[in-house]
């Protein structure tokens, strides 16, 4: 088989993607910036609620365990 009949397979971002490498063409944006800034703020805000949230007691407590070395048992969540 010559190299003209040979299979080339996928192309494109998709291809690119399924083998784990990264976009070489930086796509431009369609959003005008009154659009960007405004997904920017609501971002903001759902990452400054999430913050605000804290850490979960039990990850709090799992956390102090591994500090310390000792032996971890990490709880089953099926009953919550």
């Amino acid at each position: 088989m010559n190299d003209n009949n040979k299979p080339s397979g996928p192309k494109g971002l998709m291809a690119e993607m399924m083998q784990g490498s990264a976009p070489h063409k930086q796509r431009k944006t369609s959003l005008n910036r009154e659009t960007q800034v405004k997904i920017g703020k609501q971002l903001e805000i759902t990452y400054n609620e999430v913050v605000s949230q804290g850490v979960p007691d039990r990850f709090v407590e799992l956390i102090r365990r591994l500090e310390g070395g000792g032996v971890v048992d990490v709880p089953d969540d099926k009953g919550s």
